[in-house]
């Protein structure tokens, strides 16, 4: 059994390092990097440098996840049962169905508050369009992947475990999912200042209300459906939300 643990941890681990490289593919806030840095280093090489951090985050939180996920009453069902030779796919297609529905859900979510908050974000959304731009590989496969390794796997599943110490299951539960989605919601705000210098309060607003809007559903899908049916939902809210932006005008 250890050693299927060892393995699933390798697996999930090396599946948040290609979520990690697909970073690669998009247009990284150079200009955002300190003078002397740009200096002695080429681009290219500032975008390898810049991974690191990534890739040691996902180190960590696999080491966390991985032997806290079952004690904290979560699964990986999925990988662990393809791991251990058993058949997954009934199990899988169940993660998929629920994946795609929430993720759905919250990708609408999301989308409509965008919507809501309109003119009072459209100048600060044009200026973080111009200074971010993610490739639709990276929505996928670092937004879909390698952050729910982060927040859900490892940030969500270490509170689980501690607050299911002192509060009934349930309650731990809604309060490890909240918190983890508040952090994500956080998690999103340097990359915002590395693009504009004083974001307007409804930017703020809006940055941390969609998260954890979507952070909760994706949270909630780890706990019922399972890590794959949050990796699932979550890049199936970049669907959404992609085919929103080719779809709707301005």
């Amino acid at each position: 059994m250890k050693n299927k643990k060892f393995l699933l941890g390798l697996v999930i681990f090396l599946l948040g390092v290609a979520g990690v490289l697909s970073l690669l593919t998009s247009e990284l806030p150079i200009d955002a990097i300190p003078v002397l840095v740009r200096e002695r280093f080429t681009d290219t090489q500032i975008k390898w440098l810049v991974l690191l951090n990534p890739v040691f985050l996902v180190l960590i939180m696999v080491c966390i996840g991985t032997p806290l996920h079952e004690r904290a009453g979560l699964k990986v069902p999925t990988l662990m049962g393809w791991l251990q030779g058993t058949p997954v796919g009934a199990v899988f297609a169940h993660q998929v169905k629920a994946g795609v529905v929430f993720g759905a859900l919250a990708g609408v979510l999301l989308v409509s508050l965008s919507l809501a908050f309109g003119d009072a974000i459209a100048a600060d959304q044009e200026k973080l369009a111009a200074g971010i731009k993610p490739s639709l590989l990276a929505r996928f496969l670092y937004g879909g992947i390698t952050e729910e390794i982060l927040i859900r796997f490892g940030i969500m599943t270490l509170l689980l475990w501690l607050v299911a110490k002192v509060l009934p299951s349930t309650a731990a539960a809604w309060t490890s999912i909240a918190v983890a989605s508040l952090l994500f919601a956080l998690g999103h705000l340097p990359a915002v200042f590395a693009v504009i210098a004083d974001p307007s309060a409804m930017l703020y607003a809006y940055i941390l209300l969609g998260n954890m809007v979507g952070g909760m559903i994706f949270g909630w899908l780890y706990w019922k459906k399972g890590l794959e049916a949050a990796m699932i939902g979550h890049a199936m809210t970049h669907v959404v939300m992609v085919s929103a932006e080719k779809l709707l005008p301005g």
